[in-house]
């Protein structure tokens, strides 16, 4: 909290009151946010960020003010070995721009210059699937 000796002061002999606007920025989880069949969620990234030392990539959708980190490899001790959730993105990218992604840098790039919805639903016994659609 500033002291009132590094506040803004009014013409009327008050204080100018500052707004906090800063909202913290939401990280989800896939997994909670589509837990059960039918569950959907729906991103619009607005800006997009290779970690190339972690191999992952988060979307920052800043109107909904969330993040979502993907992964391009399962990690090493994980009970179950699927399919990584940035595979997944990066094929419903392939077959939306009917192109092919050789890299991450690739997706990001390709993301970065697009605007896409990307949308993950619930399916019941075939798991998420991952979607995304140009804007």
């Amino acid at each position: 909290m500033k002291n009132n000796e590094t506040k803004q002061a009014t013409l009327f002999g008050g204080f100018v009151e500052e707004e906090e606007n800063e909202q913290t920025l939401e990280f989800v989880k896939v997994y909670e946010q589509v837990a059960s069949e039918g569950d959907q969620f729906t991103l619009t990234p607005n800006n997009v960020i290779y970690n190339e030392t972690k191999n992952c990539m988060t979307m920052i959708d800043s109107e909904k003010n969330q993040a979502l980190t993907v992964w391009f490899e399962n990690h090493p001790n994980a009970k179950y070995q699927s399919m990584p959730d940035g595979i997944r993105l990066g094929r419903a990218v392939e077959k939306v721009m009917k192109i092919n992604l050789a890299t991450a840098q690739d997706l990001e790039d390709c993301m970065t210059d697009t605007k896409f919805e990307l949308n993950i639903t619930h399916t019941g016994e075939k798991g998420r699937l991952w979607t995304v659609k140009q804007v």
